[in-house]
């Protein structure tokens, strides 16, 4: 089971998706989850791996797409008993199947690479990719065919940009580092694209005459205002090196300060959970196992038993609902 764990995770990094890995840490008896058992929640909800009973499962998937949202780690406690006596560092659940146990499930996010999209061959171009390399960035390259080795770290190079040829993400950031190489067709390229963070390694007297074309070929001026110019934080930047390390250091400022996140999906996830009227556990709609249709209402549950118990007497878990 662990070989499996490490090939899912592995193949998720790999396509630089994030993901979440909750880990049993504590257990008290019983429970079929385990100290060291784990599992990986992926952004759609799903997860894979074993932390437990199906009473277990939603709460561990609704707070492992919280922590991919907000980025912190989380230890929560899914027990009988968990609202009696509330411990610091640890948000409980009440476990209401007939079970009974606790268990102790620490969630940790895993956040895709953050993303560098570099357009141009200049020297500031071939610094960057490089550091950022080191940094663990996903590095995506545009540049003519014949400098692709002057790009040893890029992860992507291709010679134009075509939609779809790189995979973008909420926190992606472009630089157009062309310096004098099609500066007007790269910044056009890159206003196309929904990046939050789109900076132009160019003077400010180059940047008026360029944003000048750009202005009279069509692009409004809201676009023109996302491009910083000059590149970077100004820390007195002389050589290519030190522009790179500016730069760089303005995407991570960037992307600390964003306030992107994956609500939707999440809001989208808990619209398709219903409670379970007999336990109060929220069970995923999609999917479930155990449904009973009562008029014109479907009802959901989290076992067997809890679904016989309702069917005998319906009336009595009306309330609950």
């Amino acid at each position: 089971m662990f070989d499996e764990f490490l090939k899912r995770a592995l193949k998720l990094h790999s396509t630089d998706d994030p993901f979440a890995v909750a880990v049993v840490v504590r257990c008290e008896s019983p429970t079929s989850g385990k100290p060291g058992d784990r599992a990986i929640i992926s952004m759609d909800g799903k997860i894979s791996g074993w932390i437990g009973g199906g009473c277990a499962q939603p709460i561990v998937i609704q707070e492992a797409l919280k922590c991919l949202q907000d980025g912190k780690a989380r230890l929560i406690r899914v027990s009988p008993t968990a609202g009696a006596e509330p411990v610091d560092g640890i948000t409980g659940y009440t476990m209401m199947c007939h079970s009974g146990g606790t268990l102790d499930i620490f969630i940790e996010p895993v956040p895709a690479r953050p993303h560098l999209l570099i357009f141009g061959r200049s020297p500031v171009a071939t610094t960057l990719a490089g550091l950022a390399s080191v940094l663990s960035y996903r590095v995506s390259v545009v540049a003519p065919e014949e400098s692709r080795t002057e790009f040893p770290a890029a992860d992507v190079f291709i010679e134009k940009y075509q939609e779809g040829a790189i995979k973008m993400t909420p926190h992606t950031a472009i630089i157009v580092a062309t310096q004098g190489e099609d500066d007007e067709g790269s910044l056009e390229q890159a206003l196309q694209l929904d990046a939050p963070y789109i900076a132009f390694v160019a003077s400010a007297k180059k940047w008026e005459a360029v944003s000048a074309y750009l202005r009279e070929s069509g692009i409004s001026e809201d676009r023109l205002k996302k491009v910083k110019v000059p590149a970077g934080l100004d820390i007195g930047a002389a050589v290519p090196e030190e522009i790179a390390v500016s730069i760089l250091a303005q995407t991570i400022q960037a992307r600390r300060k964003s306030k992107v996140s994956d609500l939707p999906r999440l809001q989208i996830l808990e619209q398709a959970r219903a409670k379970d009227p007999v336990c109060g556990m929220m069970v995923n709609v999609a999917g479930a196992k155990y449904t009973t249709n009562l008029g014109a209402q479907d009802y959901y549950f989290c076992c067997a038993p809890c679904k016989s118990s309702f069917d005998k007497d319906p009336g009595q878990f009306m309330t609950v609902c």
